[in-house]
C-alpha cells in the first residue's frame, strides 16, 4: 500500500509541479477528508517543517484525520 501512495504521489507531484509539493499534498488531503479538511490544517502544512512533510507523504494513503492532528502538533 505504501507503494502505491508513493506512486499516486509522485503521479500527483508531476502534475502539480506548479503548484508545489506542499500544495498537492493539501489537495490530496482535501479529496480524502473533505469538508473536515479545514483551513488550520492546510496552514499547518504549509507551515510544516521537511521531516514532518515526508511523514505524511509516506503515509498519505492510510493516515487518519487525528493523526494527522497529531503529527501536525
Amino acid at each position: 500500500m505504501a507503494k502505491i501512495g508513493a506512486s499516486l504521489f509522485e503521479e500527483g507531484v508531476e502534475k502539480g509541479e506548479r503548484k508545489g509539493e506542499r500544495e498537492v499534498i493539501i489537495e490530496i488531503l482535501n479529496q480524502r477528508f473533505g469538508e473536515a479538511f479545514d483551513k488550520r490544517l492546510e496552514e499547518n502544512i504549509r507551515k510544516a517543517n521537511e521531516e514532518t512533510i515526508n511523514q505524511i507523504k509516506k503515509n498519505i494513503l492510510n493516515i487518519t484525520l487525528e493523526e494527522l492532528k497529531e503529527i501536525l502538533k
